[in-house]
């Protein structure tokens, strides 16, 4: 799991020139600190792109196996007041698809580490979504709909596409479900402001 963690840290960070290096060396950038290496950019794309598949099938296998792993130790359907709130937003195979489970500090800490966020409420590991706390399952209409987007995602994409997009730039994967987030969270000010 280090190993992975590790992979997807350094990989995700794309090899930019965010500096400039001497004649006959290329930047090589690893978690967002790049340092100057000798060869020529082709050496250095060829090693980037075998990296960016080794941690591509690493985090695929991570997926599938941590979402077995959840599955087989039982999960709870979406809660009804929360898919209710949520049914305008996405298609019928998204909201029946999803379920969840609270409390799995192992996905959890992988998530932090996998989305560099300290602050991690919940990770979505295709199909199940593992919330920290009980309270944001029962209650946390938005932070739902940002995990319900990475669902329909998986739906769309398949696991090793997701994990593949993931790796390369995990922003992109990020911002429509962030929005999406947003958009919950106004749709619900509006609809407690007219009451």
């Amino acid at each position: 799991m280090a190993m992975l963690l590790a992979l997807v840290a350094l990989v995700s960070t794309p090899a930019s020139a965010q500096i400039v290096c001497p004649p006959g060396q290329q930047p090589i950038c690893f978690s967002g600190t790049c340092l100057c290496v000798p060869g020529s950019a082709t050496d250095t794309k060829a090693v980037y792109d075998r990296m960016q598949r080794m941690t591509t099938l690493a985090l695929q296998n991570w997926i599938q196996q941590s979402r077995d792993r959840l599955i087989a130790g039982g999960v709870e359907p979406m809660p009804l007041h929360i898919r209710s709130q949520l049914e305008p937003f996405f298609d019928l195979a998204v909201l029946e698809t999803a379920h969840y489970r609270v409390g799995d500090e192992m996905a959890l800490n992988a998530g932090n580490t996998l989305l560099r966020n300290p602050d991690v409420n919940a990770v979505t590991l295709i199909d199940v979504i593992v919330f920290r706390h009980e309270r944001d399952a029962q209650d946390n209409v938005a932070l739902w709909a940002h995990e319900l987007k990475h669902v329909e995602q998986y739906l769309e994409w398949g696991v090793a596409e997701f994990a593949r997009r993931y790796t390369l730039d995990y922003r992109a994967v990020e911002r429509p479900a962030y929005a999406l987030e947003r958009e919950v969270e106004e749709a619900l000010r509006e609809e407690q402001a007219q009451r």
